[in-house]
């Protein structure tokens, strides 16, 4: 079955500000996000206002990691046109770099601000994953995160035909994949096991394992429905660091950083 997105992924023009659908569900996204990880956080009676301010941060850094990773997987678009680097209401965002810069400068920060690394890393990680799952809802609306083409036998295709989508000019028209939605129906899996494990995963760090390892199976899975370039062993960029972080976690769980006792 094959479905039409015709509308303008943008909304509102103010000279040269554009803003999306994207931006606004991305905004909604890291709301929510902070909303929910300030409710965990007080349940493991942390302290909320630090947790408040590390949460501002951590988001700031992680778009900031999403903003370059999305840069550099875009370069020779960005080459050409340099002033759209920071165009982010447009939308152009990469996943991966929002999850290294927000943990990166989450950690930072616990150590300056003495709040349990892993504790606060299993605070986080469930509200990440719903972030996630929102603003994708902003991809499905631009097309930044394009699938490859979709024959429709038996899945749903989607057919981006505005001119202002953001998927490669060749695939305007043409039947999709709709990879934003598959990313949300296992994220939202990912979130379930999280859920009825709970009970089980009282270690500090393992919820955070749960969900990094979810996330990291559902992108090398996943991305076999998209069109990105092969970088090695047949394998595309985000499948490799989906390996990269699935190793990174587990050694820095079960063989670095364990939690003291």
């Amino acid at each position: 079955m094959n479905l039409e997105v015709g509308f303008d992924p943008n909304f509102v023009a103010l000279g040269p500000l554009v803003l999306g659908w994207h931006g606004l569900f991305t905004a909604l996204a890291v709301a929510l996000a902070v909303w929910l990880a300030l409710r965990r956080a007080a349940a493991y009676g942390l302290p909320t206002d630090k947790v408040g301010d590390l949460a501002v941060w951590s988001v700031l850094g992680g778009m900031v990691g999403a903003r370059i990773f999305h840069v550099l997987d875009h370069w020779d678009q960005y080459a050409a046109r340099p002033l759209e680097i920071f165009a982010v209401w447009q939308g152009g965002i990469a996943v991966y770099g929002a999850f290294i810069g927000g943990v990166v400068t989450g950690l930072f920060l616990c150590q300056r601000m003495g709040l349990p690394k892993w504790t606060m890393l299993d605070v986080a990680a469930p509200a990440m994953l719903v972030g996630q799952a929102i603003g994708r809802l902003g991809c499905l609306s631009n097309g930044d995160a394009w699938g490859g083409p979709c024959d429709g036998a038996g899945v749903l295709c989607l057919i981006y035909s505005h001119p202002n989508a953001l998927l490669p000019n060749d695939l305007r028209g043409v039947p999709t994949h709709p990879y934003p939605l598959y990313e949300m129906i296992a994220v939202g899996f990912t979130l379930a096991v999280i859920w009825f494990a709970r009970r089980r995963l009282t270690a500090p760090g393992l919820i955070f394992v749960v969900a990094g390892l979810g996330y990291a199976i559902t992108r090398f899975t996943l991305t076999v429905y998209r069109q990105e370039a092969q970088m090695a062993f047949g394998l595309q960029e985000a499948q490799l660091i989906a390996i990269a972080t699935a190793l990174l976690i587990l050694g820095g769980r079960f063989l670095l950083f364990r939690p003291r006792a």
